[in-house]
């Protein structure tokens, strides 16, 4: 159920850092639509095309997509690397998009108690 007050930085936060908690983070301050649309534009799409580019996989079939789709590349050093990258970027990203639509989610309850 999305907030119906003020919601924490501190636990938007967190909740980036945890796999799925981040949509649940985007859905308590209604923005879920924007935020699965934008990591999908922006995250998922050129990483896949950069990926299967410049680090392609030979395994053929369902397999070989299924781990494509998952940043899975077995164990080479630079598919590894480029993995870790792509996770941590990700959740940089995340958390920058939560902060920034939680202040302004935060602000609009803030503009009632100013009046005076």
């Amino acid at each position: 159920m999305p907030a119906k007050g003020r919601v924490s930085l501190s636990v938007q936060t967190i909740f980036c850092m945890i796999p799925i908690m981040d949509m649940f983070a985007a859905y308590r301050i209604k923005k879920l639509r924007k935020y699965l649309a934008i990591m999908i534009l922006v995250i998922a799409i050129p990483v896949t095309i950069a990926s299967s580019v410049f680090l392609p996989t030979y395994d053929e079939g369902l397999e070989g997509f299924t781990n494509l789709m998952i940043y899975y590349y077995g164990i080479n050093d630079d598919q590894f690397i480029f993995s870790i990258g792509v996770q941590i970027g990700s959740v940089l990203f995340a958390i920058f998009l939560m902060r920034r639509w939680s202040n302004r989610w935060n602000d609009q309850f803030d503009v009632g108690n100013n009046v005076e």
